[in-house]
């Protein structure tokens, strides 16, 4: 199944312009879906992803970006759904 990292570009300060990344990698088929989510709302804009990444092994990876600016008490997840798992993955920032 796929393993989810989430981390930002930079050091988070806030107020500060940054971008939250969302690692997914070792999945296999290449049929994923990966969301971001700020407080339980979904974020549609300032989203980009790298699109799906072979890894040579019959694997994929991808990345998805977020343009965020960090404001206190904000939680930011990146929710990713795949046939492998038995239920979405939610990983929290």
């Amino acid at each position: 199944p796929p393993e989810v990292t989430v981390y930002p570009e930079r050091t988070p300060l806030l107020q500060q312009h940054n971008l939250l990344l969302c690692s997914v990698t070792d999945f296999y088929p290449g049929d994923i879906s990966v969301r971001w989510f700020r407080n339980g709302q979904e974020e549609r804009s300032g989203v980009m992803s790298t699109g799906l990444l072979r890894n040579g092994d019959w694997t994929f990876q991808t990345t998805v970006m977020l343009e965020m600016i960090p404001e206190l008490g904000d939680v930011y997840s990146c929710l990713v759904e795949h046939p492998s798992l038995p239920r979405p993955v939610s990983v929290a920032w």
